[in-house]
Formats: structure tokens, sequence, C-alpha cells
């Protein structure tokens, strides 16, 4: 594993002794790698170099589904423009917020969403980048509780319907139609579902530039999972090579959502056993959490 190795009997994480910092700071202690952080990153940069506008460092933008998400972006200092405000339950308070921060797009879940970003916006005279997320009833073939992709999911909106909903964001104040966006689920092991996914956004977006939208951008999600117990998930250059010739000839922005496929390999939970009980032939070790 990346940034955590063994030093003799004791395990380091990037150079520093894990054993160490769970004596200074106690335990339950979250320790994350740098070096694996940065390594899950350059994956996706160089598998996805010919289609992404990439800056010479970490030049990763923010998907954001909080106030407190945005304020912590703008804190880290990722550029407003490259923080995209998702999530199904934004409040008034925090459209505005990533209104008055100029975020770069905002990724609506429904129509009536559409209408209070629409309604917040002119009234500040400004003019909010839309982004629909759609909904293309894929299977992602992981765990249905983190399963987003199907009809019967709460996320998005149908696809089908998804050039009528456009059509009457773009006639509303103070909104530009910027991309459409999808994102089928989490711990994405096969590669067929995100590669039907991202078929159907390019088939919708191809539509829309036939239609005259002056889009931005296309959001293709993410997910890819993460085989914690081999150790290894779905390689991002596979994914890159499934996808990317289907988004070539576009012209847009292609954004991604690495999601945990970044960090969920980058560190580990440290932790004292407390107790140790057998219960009819199992070993169970009680550990503070």
């Amino acid at each position: 594993m990346s940034g955590f190795v063994r030093e003799g009997t004791a395990l380091v994480c990037d150079g520093a002794s894990l054993e160490a910092a769970a004596a200074a700071h106690g335990t339950p202690l979250y320790v994350y790698s740098r070096d694996a952080i940065v390594e899950a990153y350059r994956a996706y940069e160089a598998a996805f170099a010919p289609v992404l506008r990439l800056m010479a460092s970490l030049g990763a933008g923010a998907d954001i589904v909080s106030g407190l998400e945005l304020r912590a972006a703008l804190r880290a200092g990722f550029s407003p423009d490259q923080i995209v405000f998702s999530g199904v339950g934004k409040t008034d308070e925090e459209i505005a917020a990533g209104l008055d921060a100029g975020i770069g797009e905002f990724n609506a879940e429904s129509e009536e969403e559409i209408a209070r970003l629409s309604t917040l916006a002119a009234a500040r005279g400004r003019r909010a980048a839309l982004t629909l997320r759609v909904n293309p009833d894929i299977d992602a073939r992981s765990h249905p509780y983190i399963s987003t992709g199907l009809r019967d999911n709460k996320f998005g909106v149908d696809i089908a319907s998804a050039p009528g909903i456009l059509a009457r964001a773009r006639a509303r104040p103070g909104i530009e139609v910027a991309g459409v966006q999808c994102h089928i689920g989490s711990q994405i092991r096969s590669l067929e579902p995100p590669r039907q996914a991202v078929a159907a956004l390019v088939e919708l977006t191809r539509r829309l530039l036939g239609e005259g939208y002056p889009l931005r951008t296309i959001d293709i999600g993410g997910g890819l999972g993460i085989n914690y117990e081999e150790g290894t998930g779905p390689e991002v250059a596979r994914f890159a090579a499934e996808v990317v010739p289907l988004l070539r000839g576009l012209g847009l922005t292609v954004l991604l959502e690495p999601g945990r496929s970044l960090v969920a390999r980058a560190g580990v939970l440290l932790t004292r056993v407390l107790y140790v009980k057998e219960n009819h032939g199992k070993r169970f070790a009680g550990a503070r959490a």
C-alpha cells in the first residue's frame, strides 16, 4: 500500500512512525498518507491527460455539497471558478453564498432547484452557470445503498426529461446552461456501467449542442471502487481507455469526480484493543472506535 510500509516490525506512513503518532495523539486516530493521495491523483492525471486541462501542479477543482464545504474549499485555496456545488438539499443561504463567491457551476438535481437558483441569481444581477444532473437508469453493480444511477434513486432527473427541463431553464432569468452531469454510484468494480453512462451522457450532450446550447462542460462523475481485501481496484488507465474515445470531438471541458479512489487507500485508523473474548469458537477483539 503506497505510503504505508514496514520498517522491521514497525509500520510507518511517509516515513513517520504510526506507533509514535498513536502515542503522541492518542487513539482512535486517522492517519493519511500524502504520498498515496498524490500517487492516486497522478494516476488520473496521466490517464486523462488527452481530455483534461490540467495545471502544472495538483490543480484539482472541488466538488462540494454544503456551505461549510464551500467555506473550507475557499480557505484551502481552491479557485472559485473551479468549484462545483452539488447535492440534493442546497438552502437559499448556501446558493447565495455560492453566487456571491462566483463559483464555477451549480449542479442542479431538480427543476424546482433551478427555479430557486434563477430567483436568487437574478436578484443579484448575476447569471448562474447551471449543470443538470441526469439519471441514465444504469445499474452500477455495486451495493444497492450506494447506487445512484437507477430510475428509482433520488438523485438527478430522468435523462429523457433533460431536454425539456433545460429548454425551460435557459428561458429563466439568471441562468446559463453550462453542461450536464451524471454519477451512477460508488465502489464501482466493473467498467461497463460507467462506460454506458458516459455514452448516454455524450448522446445527450451532442443533442444539446445541436440545439444551440453553448455548453462548456460534461461531468462524467466517478465512483471507481477500492478492493480493500486485495489492495487493488479498477485501473484508472483502463477506465480512461473505455470513456476517452466517447468524449473526443465534443470540444468541452471534461469534469471527473474521483472521490474515494483518491484517498481511500491513503489512510488508516489507529486504535487499541481493550479486550479479547471467545464466543462459540470465534475470537472477538473489543476496541475503542
